[in-house]
């Protein structure tokens, strides 16, 4: 594959990463905002009118038709933002070890890593750094420099993956002995919001990334610096 052909595969990966990105960080938003007004929302004294018939669904029962079909849209477009951020991670990887740049993790290891249980916690971000020096023209030395944008990426996944982790433990905890661990509902929605933002921040900071990483090898004289 041309020089000029692989960076315009990278630049169509970076651009689907953006949409998917976007679309997963508004739909998690939105689920947050929904699981709020569910759980502060006053309980409604229930009405009957004699003679009255129904005029079409109240403003509540389409909120809980959406709140059903949400996590659906949600499972969607994390599905497609993994997808496509890790072909984007795979090309971006390809592009800088077939100009002849040493790289200690190789694209197929980079996109494997993000499967393997404690291996995920640390090589996803030490190979990203990598790139991301790689991909600005820095030699072998600041090759594993650390980088502002990535630590911001990976310290909001990593927050949101741990609470998130910790909610799930607590359900299984719940269901699978006799042991019950009581959260109130205002404390659980405040940690499974606050989990969930982390996540649409990590998504919202990969877009910049990415842009920032694509845009460095296009330009022709990083290129160049990086690949001498």
């Amino acid at each position: 594959m041309s020089i000029d052909h692989a960076h315009q595969s990278l630049a169509t990966r970076a651009r689907l990463v953006k949409i998917f990105a976007w679309i997963f960080a508004i739909v998690f938003v939105t689920q947050v905002a929904l699981d709020g007004y569910f759980t502060f929302k006053p309980d409604d004294p229930i009405v009957v009118t004699a003679g009255e018939a129904p005029t079409g669904r109240s403003p509540e029962e389409i909120l809980l038709v959406v709140a059903v079909l949400l996590p659906l849209l949600l499972l969607a477009s994390i599905a497609a933002l993994v997808i496509v951020s890790l072909i984007w991670i795979h090309r971006a990887h390809s592009n800088v070890i077939e100009q002849g740049v040493p790289m200690d993790h190789s694209a197929g290891w980079t996109v494997a890593s993000y499967f393997i249980p404690f291996v995920n916690l640390v090589v996803p971000y030490r190979a990203m750094r990598e790139l991301h020096n790689r991909s600005h023209g820095e030699i072998d030395e600041h090759a594993h420099n650390g980088v502002e944008d990535v630590g911001a990426w990976w310290t909001a996944y990593m927050v949101g993956f741990f609470i998130s982790l910790a909610l799930l433990s607590q359900l299984i905890i719940n269901l699978t002995t006799n042991l019950v661990l009581y959260t109130p509902a205002w404390m659980e929605f405040a940690i499974n919001g606050f989990a969930s933002l982390c996540f649409a921040g990590a998504a919202l900071l990969l877009v910049k990334l990415v842009g920032n990483i694509t845009e460095a090898q296009r330009s022709s004289g990083l290129v160049s610096s990086a690949f001498e």
